[in-house]
């Protein structure tokens, strides 16, 4: 699978992988934060050597990004380590980008056009005054 995009308000991302019948297939996440683009498959994704996979879908436990974002919340007066204890942290590697998503939940889901264009008309709606 080469074409894939995402479609991403501040708390939900879509990762869209492909249309059949008039079903989007997607990825949904409800993130903290997320990287989309480098490394494509020609470089080596820094966690490879741990046994990150070429292509596919991939849990990282014991993240090292999530210790990372909890390291650097703890400047907050109200921060307690235990908030980041429900986050995960996925990629998932193609051949021409790789996103990595730190959320609390992650699922499969089917949308219809209609479905993906009412939640962007939602988010198009928050921007007006």
């Amino acid at each position: 699978m080469y074409e894939n995009f995402i479609v991403s308000s501040q708390q939900k991302l879509f990762l869209l992988l492909e249309q059949t019948n008039g079903l989007i297939d997607c990825l949904q996440f409800d993130f903290l934060i997320y990287k989309y683009g480098y490394p494509n498959d020609e470089v080596s994704h820094p966690l490879s050597k741990y046994g990150l996979g070429s292509y596919g879908l991939f849990q990282v436990i014991n993240s090292p990004w999530v210790t990372e974002l909890r390291d650097n919340n703890r400047q907050h007066h109200r921060h307690t380590d235990s908030s980041f204890d429900n986050y995960k942290h996925f990629i998932v590697k193609f051949k021409d980008v790789t996103i990595e998503v730190i959320c609390t939940e992650m699922k499969e889901r089917q949308l219809t056009k209609l479905e993906l264009l009412d939640f962007l008309d939602e988010q198009i709606n928050y921007l007006r005054p």
